[in-house]
């Protein structure tokens, strides 16, 4: 009977030893998979995701234009956690090739790191993979305004840190949207964005750098923009634009292109697939300067012109839009990677009637033929004589070693916004809180910074004309040159 207990105590205490080594198993299992990020000390989902993570800080090349071998070794480094190696070999590659925000980027992530620094992030969406001039132009801006913060010791003393995101396809979009706002050590994001409510549910604040035609042409955002242009209606709003609303971009070129000519012919880029975002934008945009052209008192002629189409022919089109509908002046209305085919009409129109182009023509890549082009007049929100007392142009010339547009002094200004709210306030929350304040400013390249309650920004736009000159900083014979205001 003594052996029948015995035996029985025994069952029972390997059984419950089993029952606590399973516990003890399942505890280890929970607790592995919450494992905090030594740089960002937020739990991290990036690394036991089977999906790489959109979000980036050093660990991969994302713009690999002029990449040098010193910058491939920077992220291995990085990715390998030896960022005294990383800060080294960041440098070496900025040496070789100075006008490369991405490393001025990694680099100033890899001293933070290998620093052990405080730091507050901020991610910059970079559309690497569908427009590499915007994105590389936008992490100009981001990565002067961080240079320049951490230079001088942080935000109340703590470094920033810049996380790029970047999609690999249209299809991942979402997916990245949704990474941003659900990585509670993001407090802001620059960047544009076709659906941005994700981002105001889910309170993280996005700061536009640069507007886009098609950015308030869903009717459900016109109800809202009439409804929050009241100054005194209050609104728990955390999309924020640097630039003046794109139709006041529209409306001075309209009003100075309606005074030049009676007929205008417009060329635009009208892309026919649907995921295609140029799609979009370039017909709203073809759409808004037609009115607003009209409006002023002007027509424009039926002939058509698509830049996107592998078949249009310039000769044809400018010939026929002359010489059968009297056409007095043409609109050139490109994708920032059809300036190309946009300088191909122009050719052909050599100086016979006036020349305009949208805003997408002020880039650098058109003054690279500026001779086809010289007289059009485009429109703008930035030119660096506009404040010639504004540090901004000067101080990008000197870190790229080139000049910058106004999206890049637009992604600067964005960084510019969020670094004065994190300095009252290095929350979600309460960034927002001081952003919508109406008694928030800040100064930036674009000048001093105020939002409506609608997180719009007040403001107006200005013409260039594109002239020949002497010694240009430009680096060709030509340069964009600021008309007086009319």
């Amino acid at each position: 009977m003594t052996n029948k207990k015995e035996n029985l105590k025994l069952l029972l205490s390997l059984g419950l030893a089993g029952v606590m080594v399973a516990i003890l198993f399942w505890l280890i299992s929970k607790l592995s998979s919450t494992l905090i990020s030594p740089n960002t000390g937020q739990p991290s989902s990036i690394e036991l995701s089977n999906q790489p993570s959109l979000i980036n800080l050093g660990k991969r090349i994302l713009v690999k234009v002029q990449t040098y071998p010193e910058k491939r070794d920077g992220v291995k480094a990085f990715g390998e956690k030896n960022f005294n190696i990383a800060v080294e070999k960041f440098t070496a590659s900025l040496k070789n090739n100075p006008n490369d925000p991405e490393s001025l980027i990694y680099l100033n992530n890899a001293k933070i790191a290998r620093d052990n620094s405080e730091s507050l992030k901020v991610a910059v969406i970079a559309p690497v993979n569908f427009d590499q001039n915007l994105a590389e132009e936008l992490l100009r801006g981001v990565a002067q305004a961080q240079n320049e913060v951490n230079e001088r010791g942080g935000i109340n003393g703590k470094k920033l840190q810049i996380a790029i995101a970047s999609a690999e396809n249209r299809q991942d979009s979402e997916k990245l949207d949704k990474e941003l706002v659900e990585d509670r050590s993001i407090l802001a994001a620059v960047g544009v964005r076709p659906d941005a409510a994700i981002y105001n549910d889910k309170k993280l604040v996005l700061v536009f750098p640069v507007e886009r035609p098609n950015q308030a042409d869903n009717p459900e955002n016109i109800e809202q923009n009439l409804v929050n242009n009241q100054q005194n209606i209050p609104r728990n709003n955390y999309l924020f634009h640097i630039n003046p609303l794109y139709d006041n971009l529209i409306d001075t070129h309209a009003r100075y292109i309606a005074r030049q000519g009676r007929n205008i012919a417009i060329c635009g880029d009208i892309r026919t697939s649907g995921n295609n975002s140029n799609f979009s934008s370039s017909k709203v945009l073809v759409e808004k300067y037609t009115q607003a052209i009209e409006q002023y008192g002007s027509q424009v002629i039926s002939t058509p012109c698509n830049l996107a189409d592998k078949n249009f022919d310039p000769k044809s089109f400018v010939d026929r839009a002359i010489e059968t509908e009297n056409a007095s002046g043409f609109l050139l209305i490109p994708s920032l990677r059809s300036i190309s085919y946009a300088t191909k009409v122009a050719q052909e129109i050599k100086g016979r009637k006036p020349l305009f182009g949208s805003e997408t023509m002020y880039s650098g890549k058109t003054l690279e033929n500026a001779k086809d082009v010289e007289g059009m007049v485009v429109p703008v929100y930035w030119h660096r004589d506009l404040n010639k007392n504004n540090p901004f142009a000067e101080n990008a010339f000197g870190l790229w070693k080139a000049r910058v547009n106004q999206r890049t002094a637009g992604a600067y200004d964005a960084m510019q916004v969020i670094i004065a709210g994190l300095e009252k306030d290095n929350t979600r929350e309460g960034l927002q809180k001081v952003l919508s304040n109406p008694d928030f400013s800040t100064s930036g390249a674009t000048g001093n910074i105020m939002f409506l309650p609608s997180g719009k920004r007040q403001g107006e736009a200005f013409l260039v004309r594109i002239e020949r000159c002497e010694r240009c900083s430009s680096g060709t014979n030509y340069d964009f040159v600021l008309l007086n205001k009319k």
